[in-house]
């Protein structure tokens, strides 16, 4: 004779306890019922395994080092606190003295004082300089590439190969470009005119501009492409329609709907120009008279010329800070605000 079977209250008082655990355990770490999640994270895994192992663990791992007195031979250092960052930041461009607000501008102005801030002060002209004229340059270029132009194609890979280039095959060339002897001063000399472009101190870090405008304008030109063809057309039918003319379209139309767009390139473009190494270091090697030592430059040179991570480490964090600064004002500035069509 068969019997029916049936859960007893005991089991069925265990399944429903077990059942709110994992069903508050799952609130807590996100999961619904609508959503796989779990396949979600099992896809993001890797991506925060490498992340955490290649690139979170050694900033970690740096930071520890900006306080201490590390050597890269022994694999061990010496606390010394915050002596490292006194050791980067004094002398100060502003200082207290009996109470008295003091400016030191020779710590800006000669790098014998203190070369963190004269490598600052660098980075920072070198950004003003180059920033403005990458992001209004590849603009520019998107505008003209984005109407109906001949050999549209051919354009647009012409601007964009100086990005495909790397930057130390684009630093000996133009260092060869504005030489002494160089093709500029070729172009030049019937005018009267012939400088060593690269080797004078007050034209160097000109010269550096003047390579990563020339490369810069392609990248953002791309990023510019692709906002301006994601603008709905009707509305600059609209525009037309109300009398609008080419300035007003652009004033009115273009340019608010690229609001995400130049948020991402501007933010990107002081990012990379704070960041600048490679094209300083092949181009002059910092030099002549530190007029090229940019901040990361001056950071590879401490910590991996003269050994001195701790001291490399402090400035990186230093560098971030600013970094850091920036990007969250231009974030909170923005407030995330996307067009929607």
């Amino acid at each position: 004779m068969a019997t029916e079977e049936t859960d007893t209250p005991e089991v069925e008082h265990t399944q429903t306890g077990v059942d709110e655990i994992t069903s508050g355990a799952k609130s807590q770490l996100g999961f619904t019922e609508d959503q796989n999640n779990l396949m979600g994270l099992a896809f993001i895994l890797p991506n925060v395994v490498v992340f955490s192992v290649f690139l979170l663990g050694p900033v970690l791992f740096a930071f520890y080092i900006s306080f201490q007195e590390w050597s890269i031979l022994a694999n061990s250092g010496t606390f010394v606190g915050l002596d490292n960052y006194v050791e980067v930041l004094r002398p100060a461009p502003v200082g207290v003295v009996d109470g008295t607000l003091v400016f030191n501008t020779d710590t800006l102005t000669d790098p014998t004082e203190n070369l963190w801030w004269f490598a600052l002060r660098n980075t920072f002209i070198y950004a003003i300089g180059t920033v403005p004229l990458q992001i209004f340059g590849g603009l520019a270029v998107a505008l003209m590439l984005d109407k109906r132009v001949r050999a549209k194609k051919a354009y647009r890979a012409a601007y964009f190969m100086p990005v495909m280039l790397s930057g130390a095959a684009a630093a000996v060339m133009w260092r060869w470009f504005l030489a002494s002897d160089g093709v500029i001063n070729s172009f030049l000399e019937p005018l009267g005119i012939s400088h060593n472009w690269a080797g004078d101190p007050a034209t160097a870090l000109g010269a550096v501009m003047l390579m990563a405008v020339w490369g810069g304008i392609g990248s953002n030109m791309i990023f510019f492409l692709a906002g301006l063809q994601n603008i709905p057309e009707e509305l600059y039918e609209a525009a037309r329609i109300d009398g609008a003319s080419q300035w007003g379209r652009f004033r009115h139309v273009t340019w608010p709907s690229l609001g995400n767009t130049n948020f991402f390139v501007i933010v990107m473009a002081v990012i990379g120009a704070f960041q600048v190494f490679g094209i300083a270091l092949i181009f002059s090697e910092g030099g002549p008279y530190y007029a090229t030592t940019t901040t990361v430059l001056l950071i590879y040179q401490r910590a991996f010329q003269e050994g001195a991570m701790g001291v490399g480490a402090a400035m990186s964090f230093l560098l971030f800070l600013l970094i850091f600064a920036f990007s969250y004002w231009q974030y909170k500035r923005q407030e995330s605000e996307e067009i929607d069509y």
